[in-house]
């Protein structure tokens, strides 16, 4: 079984037929908000996200696509898992 890392992106799903991705982490102040959704693919996201990426790099891993998005906001609540360590860390829990 594959070892999850803090920092890895989650496996992306086949497609994404929603065309957005959403950020679902903590509110940092001047950077990014909760909920910003981006339209069109994933590089798009990062690169219009990358002020925020830059400055806190776990921000890249809370972005996700729409597909993903039901069972990344799950997860992101549920300890024990990457995406969950990622948000406390960026929310200085």
């Amino acid at each position: 079984m594959a070892r999850k890392t803090i920092g890895a992106a989650p496996p992306a799903p086949e497609g994404n037929p929603s065309g957005i991705y959403m950020y679902i982490g903590p509110s940092l102040k001047g950077l990014i908000q909760t909920g910003t959704i981006y339209r069109g693919d994933r590089a798009r996201a990062l690169e219009q996200a990358a002020a925020a990426i830059d400055a806190r790099p776990l921000v890249k891993t809370l972005i996700v696509s729409g597909s993903a998005l039901p069972e990344a906001r799950r997860k992101v609540k549920t300890p024990g898992n990457v995406l969950y360590a990622n948000y406390q860390e960026l929310a200085g829990k």
